[in-house]
């Protein structure tokens, strides 16, 4: 999908406007009304995130910054580019160790300096995904490492994880995607 310049530009002003909606009461609501999950599921799972956080920061602010925690029905999902092995595996057993948590997953790279490539890969790919009229694009949340997208998340259906893999896939400056979306069982 080969998207202009014009439209590119609009779709970034578009995804702007929908991240500062989400900082708002209206935004939140929304969101948690199109999410697959309970609302106790979803404050359960924010509850989850945050305490793996909150003690990666306690041990060290800086590389807490460079792992990002996500958690959908119990399963958090580590990702991020570090270097530092111990920090890694502190991140893994911090997260194994709070309450309400049934499986970790993690997705580490070495650490580059594709940061500025990576955040215009991000935002195109982010940008893409909420073109899409067919895909509930605000439950899948997306991480752009050295030019490979790792996309967690909850789905409505296969097809829209499907989907969405391919319009990632599509974005130019993408050399790779991982999905751990995750579809209704």
């Amino acid at each position: 999908m080969k998207l202009s310049q014009r439209k590119i530009s609009c779709l970034l002003i578009l995804c702007l406007s929908f991240t500062c909606i989400a900082w708002t009461p209206w935004g939140a609501i929304y969101e948690s009304a199109r999410d697959e999950r309970s609302v106790g599921q979803q404050a359960d799972d924010k509850r989850i995130s945050l305490d793996i956080k909150g003690k990666m920061a306690n041990k060290d602010k800086g590389k807490a910054l460079q792992i990002h925690s996500y958690c959908f029905v119990g399963h958090v999902f580590l990702v991020g580019a570090i270097n530092d092995k111990s920090f890694r595996n502190f991140a893994v057993k911090t997260a194994k160790s709070i309450e309400g948590v049934k499986k970790v997953t993690t997705h580490f790279v070495k650490e580059s300096d594709t940061t500025q490539d990576d955040l215009k890969v991000a935002a195109k790919v982010r940008a893409a995904l909420i073109a899409e009229g067919d895909l509930s694009a605000t439950q899948i949340e997306t991480e752009t490492l050295n030019g490979e997208v790792v996309m967690v998340g909850m789905v409505r259906s296969k097809a829209d994880a499907k989907l969405a893999v391919k319009i990632a896939k599509g974005v130019e400056g993408v050399r790779k995607v991982t999905s751990y979306l995750i579809p209704p069982k």
